[in-house]
């Protein structure tokens, strides 16, 4: 940073005297404007040359200290989860702490308002989910626009969603659920982390081709919406497996069906939705990382790059990602932009599809 220090001026050897005489206001306003354009000068120098350094980061630099990573869900959810495993993975890799910020609340807006606000220099990035893509693209607050809104770094991974119901049900299939569902038009409740939301857009995909109902009940994130199904207080819920897993395996929760286009390797005895006959109700959820909009390209090549070569140079990271549940799927920062693109026309065209309207 360079300072300049103005001094004050003398005018023919003495200082400006203030006094009743016309001439010497005169000469000292004229002085006093001098000095005033002086400072303004130094001071607009100075800004423009402390933005210039700023700009001029070598990108080889970062990351020099921590990174903030914003999580737009709340604790335990799955985005949750796996966004950990992956600031674990960022944390080795980068040599810098990265450090979890949960920001929950309206469908993921929060966190999106808090990575919108942050400065572009690759210290605060944000992990996310289709879901949140998802409630961005209906809200219609943010577009995804990475010369806009936001820069989209790398797809990081992918995993199914799983159709589960309380053990207390006594239901153990999704024909027992449907023929259920039929006879009893809106007396199951479901829970979704939000109205519009991932796990919303599922469900109704799935109540639309099986022909039935049920009731809608959002919460604030998939993590609360996950703890009221395994309480009962709802009977219904769409959840990723890393949030749920440990509650298949004790027993707890019930699979009936995933939502990808192949049976998922960690629940080879359940049926995908395409089995079940409704190939249309199949969604394929994904995390990414992104960062604040106008990013270094460089830098943002960089991370992407950074993350890409840790998973496949390493097979104990590769591992750590499929036993949390999820796949790993590395690609560049233009094929993802190019990916998003394309996946926020078909979800507007579903949102249409199923009749969906956000909330008023």
């Amino acid at each position: 940073m360079i300072f300049i220090l103005i001094k004050p001026r003398y005018i023919e050897g003495e200082l400006i005297r203030i006094d009743s005489s016309t001439q010497s206001q005169k000469r000292h306003h004229m002085q006093d404007s001098k000095l005033k354009q002086m400072i303004q000068s130094a001071v607009l120098a100075m800004l423009c040359f402390s933005g210039l350094i700023a700009q001029g980061q070598p990108v080889s630099d970062w990351p020099k200290k921590p990174v903030r990573w914003i999580i737009p869900t709340s604790p335990g959810a799955g985005t949750d989860t796996s966004a950990r495993i992956f600031a674990q993975i960022a944390n080795e890799t980068w040599k810098q702490a990265v450090i979890p910020d949960n920001k929950p609340g309206a469908s993921g807006m929060l966190g999106l308002d808090a990575l919108n606000a942050a400065t572009p220099d690759g210290y605060t990035l944000s992990f996310m989910s289709v879901s949140q893509f998802i409630d961005a693209t209906l809200l219609q607050k943010y577009q995804f626009d990475q010369t806009k809104d936001f820069t989209p770094i790398t797809l990081l991974a992918s995993t199914p969603l799983v159709l589960l119901t309380n053990s207390q049900t006594g239901i153990r299939s999704a024909t027992q659920l449907i023929a259920y569902a039929k006879e009893h038009p809106n007396e199951m409740n479901y829970g979704s982390g939000g109205s519009g939301g991932l796990t919303h857009i599922a469900m109704e995909m799935f109540a639309n081709k099986a022909g039935v109902k049920f009731t809608h009940i959002p919460y604030k994130g998939s993590g609360p919406a996950v703890i009221d199904l395994l309480a009962g207080r709802v009977q219904l819920g769409y959840s990723t497996p890393p949030a749920v897993i440990q509650h298949i395996k004790s027993g707890r929760l019930i699979p009936l069906a995933v939502t990808t286009p192949q049976r998922f390797s960690q629940l080879p005895d359940v049926p995908t939705v395409a089995e079940l006959g409704f190939s249309a109700a199949s969604i394929t959820t994904w995390y990414g990382l992104f960062g604040p909009s106008k990013m270094n390209p460089a830098l943002v090549e960089k991370i992407s790059q950074s993350l890409a070569n840790e998973s496949r140079r390493n097979p104990t990271t590769k591992d750590r990602i499929i036993t949390g549940g999820i796949d790993p799927v590395f690609g560049t920062p233009a094929e993802f932009a190019a990916s998003l693109k394309k996946e926020r026309e078909q979800i507007l065209s579903t949102a249409k599809l199923i009749g969906f309207e956000k909330d008023k």
